[in-house]
Protein backbone atom coordinates (compact mmCIF):
# COMPACT_ATOMS: atom_id res chain seq x y z
CA UNK A 1 0.00 0.00 0.00
CA UNK A 2 1.69 3.10 -1.00
CA UNK A 3 2.06 5.81 1.98
CA UNK A 4 -0.65 8.79 1.77
CA UNK A 5 0.92 11.84 0.19
CA UNK A 6 1.59 15.06 2.62
CA UNK A 7 -1.17 17.80 2.10
CA UNK A 8 0.67 21.36 1.48
CA UNK A 9 0.14 23.45 4.55
CA UNK A 10 2.33 26.25 3.27
CA UNK A 11 3.58 28.83 5.52
CA UNK A 12 5.21 32.23 4.86
CA UNK A 13 8.21 32.92 7.20
CA UNK A 14 9.47 36.28 6.12
CA UNK A 15 7.96 39.10 3.17
CA UNK A 16 8.43 42.21 1.82
CA UNK A 17 9.76 44.53 -0.69
CA UNK A 18 13.37 45.14 -0.08
CA UNK A 19 16.68 46.74 -2.08
CA UNK A 20 19.87 45.11 -2.82
CA UNK A 21 22.68 47.08 -3.41
CA UNK A 22 25.44 47.02 -6.20
CA UNK A 23 28.23 46.57 -3.49
CA UNK A 24 26.40 43.59 -1.46
CA UNK A 25 26.76 40.00 -2.79
CA UNK A 26 24.15 37.88 -1.35
CA UNK A 27 26.24 34.38 -1.09
CA UNK A 28 24.22 32.13 1.57
CA UNK A 29 22.27 29.06 1.91
CA UNK A 30 18.28 29.26 3.29
CA UNK A 31 16.68 27.06 5.20
CA UNK A 32 13.60 27.04 3.33
CA UNK A 33 12.30 28.63 -0.26
CA UNK A 34 12.43 31.84 -1.52
CA UNK A 35 10.81 33.20 -4.66
CA UNK A 36 12.31 36.84 -5.75
CA UNK A 37 10.12 38.76 -8.64
CA UNK A 38 12.66 41.52 -9.62
CA UNK A 39 10.94 44.90 -10.09
CA UNK A 40 13.74 47.30 -10.95
CA UNK A 41 17.51 46.84 -12.05
CA UNK A 42 19.08 43.58 -13.20
CA UNK A 43 21.25 41.06 -11.32
CA UNK A 44 22.97 37.11 -11.72
CA UNK A 45 22.09 34.76 -10.22
CA UNK A 46 23.99 31.30 -9.87
CA UNK A 47 22.88 27.91 -7.68
CA UNK A 48 25.35 25.84 -6.44
CA UNK A 49 27.63 24.77 -9.66
CA UNK A 50 25.07 25.37 -12.44
CA UNK A 51 25.49 28.39 -15.06
CA UNK A 52 24.79 31.77 -13.80
CA UNK A 53 21.63 33.36 -15.22
CA UNK A 54 20.43 36.97 -15.47
CA UNK A 55 17.23 38.18 -14.63
CA UNK A 56 15.21 41.48 -15.77
CA UNK A 57 12.74 43.70 -14.34
CA UNK A 58 8.99 41.67 -14.21
CA UNK A 59 11.08 38.22 -13.84
CA UNK A 60 11.32 35.76 -10.87
CA UNK A 61 13.17 32.98 -9.88
CA UNK A 62 13.09 30.57 -7.19
CA UNK A 63 16.16 30.28 -4.36
CA UNK A 64 15.39 26.44 -2.88
CA UNK A 65 16.38 25.61 0.38
CA UNK A 66 19.62 23.65 0.95
CA UNK A 67 21.42 24.65 -2.36
CA UNK A 68 24.12 27.49 -2.26
CA UNK A 69 23.09 30.64 -3.94
CA UNK A 70 24.35 34.13 -5.11
CA UNK A 71 22.81 36.75 -6.17
CA UNK A 72 24.25 40.01 -7.45
CA UNK A 73 23.18 43.19 -8.55
CA UNK A 74 24.35 44.14 -12.52
CA UNK A 75 23.03 47.53 -13.06
CA UNK A 76 24.57 50.86 -11.92
CA UNK A 77 22.42 51.47 -8.48
CA UNK A 78 20.20 48.83 -6.50
CA UNK A 79 17.68 46.30 -7.45
CA UNK A 80 14.31 46.10 -5.57
CA UNK A 81 12.46 42.65 -5.20
CA UNK A 82 8.95 41.61 -3.98
CA UNK A 83 10.43 38.68 -1.98
CA UNK A 84 8.55 36.10 -0.07
CA UNK A 85 9.77 32.78 2.02
CA UNK A 86 7.80 30.13 2.45
CA UNK A 87 7.76 26.00 3.07
CA UNK A 88 5.50 24.06 1.77
CA UNK A 89 4.64 21.71 5.14
CA UNK A 90 5.12 23.84 8.11
CA UNK A 91 8.51 22.03 8.73
CA UNK A 92 10.44 25.06 10.40
CA UNK A 93 10.06 26.77 13.37
CA UNK A 94 10.91 30.65 12.30
CA UNK A 95 11.37 32.76 15.50
CA UNK A 96 13.50 35.42 13.88
CA UNK A 97 14.76 36.18 10.21
CA UNK A 98 18.09 34.94 11.28
CA UNK A 99 16.85 31.72 11.60
CA UNK A 100 15.55 31.27 8.09
CA UNK A 101 19.66 32.05 6.83
CA UNK A 102 22.31 28.66 7.14
CA UNK A 103 25.54 29.57 9.68
CA UNK A 104 27.90 27.16 7.67
CA UNK A 105 29.33 26.19 11.58
CA UNK A 106 25.85 25.34 12.74
CA UNK A 107 24.66 23.60 9.22
CA UNK A 108 22.53 20.66 10.52
CA UNK A 109 21.01 18.74 7.47
CA UNK A 110 17.87 18.14 9.32
CA UNK A 111 16.81 21.84 9.21
CA UNK A 112 16.06 21.90 5.63
CA UNK A 113 12.50 22.11 4.60
CA UNK A 114 11.51 19.85 1.47
CA UNK A 115 10.11 20.26 -2.15
CA UNK A 116 6.86 18.40 -2.69
CA UNK A 117 7.38 14.91 -3.93
CA UNK A 118 4.30 16.17 -6.83
CA UNK A 119 4.44 16.28 -10.60
CA UNK A 120 3.47 19.95 -10.28
CA UNK A 121 6.31 20.72 -8.85
CA UNK A 122 9.32 18.80 -10.05
CA UNK A 123 10.63 21.96 -12.61
CA UNK A 124 10.83 24.28 -10.11
CA UNK A 125 14.15 23.11 -9.30
CA UNK A 126 15.58 23.64 -12.62
CA UNK A 127 13.97 26.80 -13.31
CA UNK A 128 16.02 29.89 -14.50
CA UNK A 129 14.31 33.43 -14.75
CA UNK A 130 10.85 33.36 -15.87
CA UNK A 131 8.42 36.11 -16.68
CA UNK A 132 5.91 37.30 -13.86
CA UNK A 133 2.27 36.93 -15.23
CA UNK A 134 -0.49 39.67 -13.25
CA UNK A 135 -1.40 37.02 -11.31
CA UNK A 136 2.35 36.07 -9.96
CA UNK A 137 2.86 39.63 -9.37
CA UNK A 138 -0.40 40.45 -7.36
CA UNK A 139 -0.36 37.46 -5.33
CA UNK A 140 3.44 38.09 -4.13
CA UNK A 141 2.14 42.07 -3.49
CA UNK A 142 -1.32 40.82 -1.46
CA UNK A 143 0.87 38.33 0.75
CA UNK A 144 3.00 40.53 1.31
CA UNK A 145 1.02 42.92 2.38
CA UNK A 146 -1.01 40.57 4.96
CA UNK A 147 2.33 39.57 6.19
CA UNK A 148 3.52 43.27 6.95
CA UNK A 149 0.29 44.82 8.73
CA UNK A 150 -1.32 41.48 10.25
CA UNK A 151 -4.57 42.27 10.28
CA UNK A 152 -6.87 39.02 12.00
CA UNK A 153 -6.67 35.37 9.95
CA UNK A 154 -3.36 36.92 8.14
CA UNK A 155 -1.80 33.85 8.55
CA UNK A 156 -4.81 31.91 7.22
CA UNK A 157 -4.64 34.14 4.22
CA UNK A 158 -1.22 33.73 3.07
CA UNK A 159 -1.80 30.47 3.29
CA UNK A 160 -4.59 30.41 1.14
CA UNK A 161 -2.70 32.99 -1.17
CA UNK A 162 0.58 30.85 -1.05
CA UNK A 163 -1.58 27.48 -2.78
CA UNK A 164 -2.55 30.11 -5.18
CA UNK A 165 0.66 31.39 -6.13
CA UNK A 166 1.87 28.13 -6.15
CA UNK A 167 -0.56 27.23 -8.88
CA UNK A 168 0.74 30.43 -10.56
CA UNK A 169 4.37 29.36 -10.33
CA UNK A 170 3.80 26.41 -11.63
CA UNK A 171 1.80 27.41 -14.58
CA UNK A 172 4.25 30.48 -15.77
CA UNK A 173 7.38 27.86 -15.83
CA UNK A 174 5.86 25.22 -17.91
CA UNK A 175 4.60 27.92 -20.26
CA UNK A 176 8.44 29.57 -19.89
CA UNK A 177 9.69 25.62 -20.97
CA UNK A 178 6.83 25.47 -23.84
CA UNK A 179 7.93 28.59 -25.34
CA UNK A 180 11.72 27.86 -25.06
CA UNK A 181 10.81 24.90 -26.90
CA UNK A 182 9.22 26.50 -29.38
CA UNK A 183 12.46 28.70 -29.46
CA UNK A 184 14.47 25.67 -29.96
CA UNK A 185 12.32 24.40 -32.94
CA UNK A 186 12.49 27.39 -34.54
CA UNK A 187 16.18 27.37 -34.48
CA UNK A 188 16.35 23.82 -35.44
CA UNK A 189 14.20 24.74 -38.78
CA UNK A 190 16.15 27.61 -39.20
CA UNK A 191 19.41 25.21 -39.33
CA UNK A 192 17.22 23.11 -41.69
CA UNK A 193 16.49 25.26 -44.07
CA UNK A 194 20.14 26.74 -44.03
CA UNK A 195 21.42 22.86 -44.72
CA UNK A 196 19.23 22.75 -47.43
CA UNK A 197 20.52 25.48 -49.39
CA UNK A 198 23.97 24.33 -49.15
CA UNK A 199 22.88 20.74 -50.04
CA UNK A 200 19.84 21.07 -52.05
CA UNK A 201 20.63 17.50 -54.16
CA UNK A 202 20.27 15.74 -50.97
CA UNK A 203 16.82 14.05 -50.17
CA UNK A 204 14.58 16.40 -48.40
CA UNK A 205 11.51 14.86 -48.55
CA UNK A 206 8.55 15.99 -46.02
CA UNK A 207 9.33 12.18 -44.19
CA UNK A 208 13.08 12.94 -43.90
CA UNK A 209 12.35 16.45 -42.96
CA UNK A 210 9.70 15.26 -39.99
CA UNK A 211 12.26 12.35 -39.42
CA UNK A 212 15.19 15.07 -38.70
CA UNK A 213 13.02 16.84 -36.52
CA UNK A 214 11.33 13.94 -34.33
CA UNK A 215 8.08 15.14 -35.56
CA UNK A 216 5.48 13.81 -37.56
CA UNK A 217 4.87 14.95 -41.23
CA UNK A 218 1.94 17.58 -40.84
CA UNK A 219 2.92 18.51 -38.05
CA UNK A 220 6.88 19.57 -39.57
CA UNK A 221 4.60 21.15 -42.37
CA UNK A 222 2.70 23.17 -40.45
CA UNK A 223 5.83 23.97 -37.70
CA UNK A 224 8.12 24.45 -41.65
CA UNK A 225 5.91 26.83 -43.21
CA UNK A 226 4.96 29.18 -39.66
CA UNK A 227 9.07 29.66 -39.57
CA UNK A 228 10.27 29.98 -43.43
CA UNK A 229 7.33 31.63 -44.41
CA UNK A 230 6.68 28.59 -47.39
CA UNK A 231 5.97 24.79 -47.48
CA UNK A 232 9.10 22.49 -47.73
CA UNK A 233 8.25 21.58 -50.96
CA UNK A 234 8.20 25.34 -52.26
CA UNK A 235 11.20 26.38 -50.47
CA UNK A 236 13.24 22.89 -51.23
CA UNK A 237 11.65 23.73 -54.93
CA UNK A 238 12.86 27.61 -54.95
CA UNK A 239 16.29 26.20 -53.56
CA UNK A 240 16.67 24.20 -56.85
CA UNK A 241 15.84 26.28 -59.28
CA UNK A 242 18.02 29.15 -57.81
CA UNK A 243 20.61 26.42 -58.27
CA UNK A 244 19.46 25.18 -61.92
CA UNK A 245 19.45 28.40 -62.89
CA UNK A 246 22.97 29.24 -61.81
CA UNK A 247 24.32 25.40 -63.30
CA UNK A 248 22.83 26.77 -66.77
CA UNK A 249 24.11 30.33 -67.07
CA UNK A 250 27.71 29.12 -65.49
CA UNK A 251 28.54 26.01 -66.96
CA UNK A 252 28.36 23.53 -69.70
CA UNK A 253 26.73 20.75 -67.69
CA UNK A 254 24.34 18.83 -69.58
CA UNK A 255 20.35 19.58 -68.62
CA UNK A 256 20.43 15.84 -66.84
CA UNK A 257 23.18 16.41 -65.22
CA UNK A 258 22.25 19.43 -63.79
CA UNK A 259 18.83 17.96 -62.86
CA UNK A 260 20.34 15.14 -61.18
CA UNK A 261 22.75 17.50 -59.06
CA UNK A 262 20.12 19.52 -57.17
CA UNK A 263 17.91 16.18 -56.74
CA UNK A 264 15.57 15.51 -59.91
CA UNK A 265 16.81 11.97 -61.21
CA UNK A 266 14.08 12.20 -63.73
CA UNK A 267 15.14 14.87 -66.52
CA UNK A 268 12.03 15.28 -67.52
CA UNK A 269 10.55 16.06 -64.39
CA UNK A 270 13.18 18.49 -63.95
CA UNK A 271 12.02 20.37 -67.03
CA UNK A 272 8.26 20.45 -66.33
CA UNK A 273 9.48 21.69 -62.35
CA UNK A 274 11.57 24.44 -64.44
CA UNK A 275 9.17 25.13 -66.32
CA UNK A 276 6.73 25.78 -63.56
CA UNK A 277 9.25 28.24 -61.83
CA UNK A 278 10.49 29.99 -64.57
CA UNK A 279 8.00 30.09 -67.56
CA UNK A 280 10.23 28.42 -69.77
CA UNK A 281 12.26 25.09 -70.34
CA UNK A 282 16.05 24.65 -69.23
CA UNK A 283 17.41 24.99 -72.66
CA UNK A 284 15.66 27.79 -73.31
CA UNK A 285 16.59 29.75 -70.43
CA UNK A 286 20.60 28.38 -71.42
CA UNK A 287 19.85 30.19 -74.61
CA UNK A 288 18.47 33.15 -73.43
CA UNK A 289 21.21 33.68 -70.83
CA UNK A 290 23.95 33.49 -73.49
CA UNK A 291 22.09 35.86 -76.22
CA UNK A 292 22.03 38.67 -73.18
Amino acid sequence: MQPATPQLYPVVHWAQQHKQMRERIIHRRIRDFEILLLEQGTVEVQIEARAPFQVQPGQFFILPSRLKHRVQVTCDTYALFLGVHFDFYNELHIAKDEDIIVYEDKADDDSFCSLPDQSEFSDWLQAASVHASPDVYSLLERIIHEFTHRPAGYMMCCQGLLLQLFVQITRAIHQHHREQASAGTQQAISDLARTIEASPGDDWSNERLAAILSVNVDYMGRLFKKCIGASPNKFVQHIRHSKAKRLLRDTNDTIEHIGRTIGYTDVHYFARIFHKWEGMPPGEYRKLCRLL
